[in-house]
């Protein structure tokens, strides 16, 4: 079936210059899931164009750097499919959008004209992740420094052969992203010969229980027995190095044992890996504190010049290890991505990579998304707590009643307190390592003197174990430096829900 550009109201000829605030928008109107080609014809006006690009999707780059003298045309084809999405936590799955394409012109002006979408057969890529590859919309006027971005939004550009699909979001884990419904948006429309792309592990090292080689390889070994089960290809790639600590021995990331651990997974189930982590963090060490900061927007996330960086070592790597099926399809040419303006940069003013990581929200979360959380008794506490910044509200169960372990106690606790400078660990503890997402937050509460040697005997901090109540007030009686009340004695074990009500009070009673 054929869609031409006349048989649909927005579609057709229309005109985008450098002086447009918004980019030009050609839709189709078709929501139908399958896999489409799209045909565009690009025609340089009375000054020609420099520098435009084209977008489909949510900000999916298609192709940039196009460049057109005064009547001069070109036709762009690329393959779409339109699928359903998840774009808010705790409201449930949406059906896929109309096709769009968005033209931004650089300088001078263009005319645009869709000339045809039709259904063909060409593979899928299903994205699979957290907010590192996750899609972002703009914000105008457009700002490459202070605009999110992400790998996976403009890896299209290098392979016009095949579709993408990003299902990516932000806050997930190999746990939440099953849980909460993405996955099962790829499974149920995977088809044969199409490609998973899966990078997790920013949000599985903050819970206890998806250690790189316990849940968090567990988990994707599941993944790649679903995928392999469909006849489709899946793609292991390491999460994106966050801005390098540094101690005595160097420049180190705390993501390396969750890269590590996908490299063994990926040799051990015969699945390409590809070492994005490996390829940041080297990079990042090259360029040094006074440039990096001019590729993120806080310490973790992408600004479109590293979303840009990171695409193009991703599709480099797909090349060079030949993973299907993308290896074959790739686009004729895609240039070399930008670099920043150093002069802009340093008149943006406030350094991003100072900026510790927070949550990437949607504006229209709702108040509590727990599914687990509505009708409980803490219901109307957590929802405080959720306003004041204790919970993350990117996930849709919170499981109220489970026992929370003393390590990820600690790293809320420092979210009621100000952490301050992350400290290296200076190996206090036999059982946590210097390099494990936790061991700053373990620093910096011994420093505090908020860690009762009594609770760690033997030199061990005791991570995994449950929190007691006596603990609990043990770390607030320290920390606000006043006496625990004689009755906060027990040795009951704390549940979620408990320690989230103790933290918003005890944060109230600071202030």
């Amino acid at each position: 079936m054929t869609y031409t550009a006349d048989a649909h109201i927005e579609c057709g000829r229309r005109g985008v210059s450098q002086k447009d605030v918004m980019p030009l928008v050609l839709q189709t109107g078709i929501v139908e899931k399958g896999v489409y080609e799209v045909k565009v014809r690009l025609t340089g006006n009375s000054t020609g164009v420099q520098d435009l690009s084209l977008y489909t999707g949510r900000r999916n780059l298609i192709r940039s750097g196009i460049s057109l003298a005064s009547g001069e045309s070109r036709v762009i084809d690329f393959r779409v499919h339109p699928c359903e999405y998840i774009p808010v936590v705790g409201k449930g799955e949406e059906r896929s959008s109309p096709i769009s394409v968005y033209i931004l012109s650089g300088e001078g002006s263009a005319s645009a004209e869709l000339i045809s979408v039709k259904r063909t057969v060409a593979p899928t890529v299903w994205i699979a992740g957290d907010s590192l590859v996750a899609d972002y919309l703009c914000e105008w006027p457009y700002n490459p420094f202070r605009n999110y971005g992400s790998w996976a939004q403009f890896l299209p550009q290098y392979f016009g052969g095949a579709a993408f699909v990003n299902e990516a979001h932000g806050g997930m884990t190999t746990e939440t992203f099953r849980e909460d419904g993405h996955w099962d948006l790829i499974e149920r429309n995977l088809q044969p010969g199409d490609a998973v792309f899966m990078e997790f592990g920013h949000n599985d090292q903050k819970r206890r229980h998806l250690a790189a080689y316990g849940g968090y390889a567990t988990n994707l070994r599941r993944y790649i027995t679903g995928i392999r089960a469909k006849h489709a290809y899946p793609v292991l790639v390491t999460p994106l190095s966050r801005i390098p600590g540094k101690d005595e021995d160097g420049y180190f990331d705390y993501l390396t044992f969750y890269a590590e651990a996908l490299q063994y997974l990926g040799k051990t189930q015969k699945v390409p890996v590809i070492d994005l982590h490996a390829g940041a963090f080297s990079k990042l060490c090259e360029l040094g504190p006074a440039r990096w900061g001019a590729y993120f927007m806080d310490s973790t996330h992408t600004n479109d010049y590293g979303a840009m960086q990171g695409a193009s070592f991703v599709a480099a790597e797909v090349i060079r290890q030949k993973i299907q099926p993308l290896c074959s399809l790739k686009s004729a040419s895609t240039g070399t991505p930008p670099l920043p303006d150093p002069v802009r940069y340093a008149a943006e003013g406030t350094e991003s990579s100072e900026k510790e990581e927070r949550p990437v929200l949607s504006t229209d979360l709702p108040e509590l998304p727990y599914a687990d959380c509505h009708g409980i008794p803490e219901e109307n506490i957590l929802r405080e707590a959720m306003s004041e910044g204790l919970m993350d509200p990117c996930y849709l169960y919170f499981r109220p009643q489970a026992e929370i372990p003393r390590a990820q106690f600690l790293y809320m606790l420092y979210l009621a307190l100000p952490l301050g400078e992350k400290l290296p660990y200076s190996g206090i503890y036999h059982d946590i390592d210097r390099y494990e997402f936790i061991a700053p937050y373990v620093e910096k509460a011994w420093k505090d003197g908020l860690i009762d040697p009594q609770t760690t005997p033997d030199g061990c901090f005791r991570p995994d174990d449950p929190l007691t109540e006596q603990e609990l007030y043990g770390f607030f009686s320290r920390a606000s430096g006043r006496r625990a009340g004689t009755k906060r004695k027990s040795r009951h074990r704390v549940t979620r829900a408990e320690c989230v009500a103790a933290l918003l009070t005890f944060k109230k009673s600071l202030q």
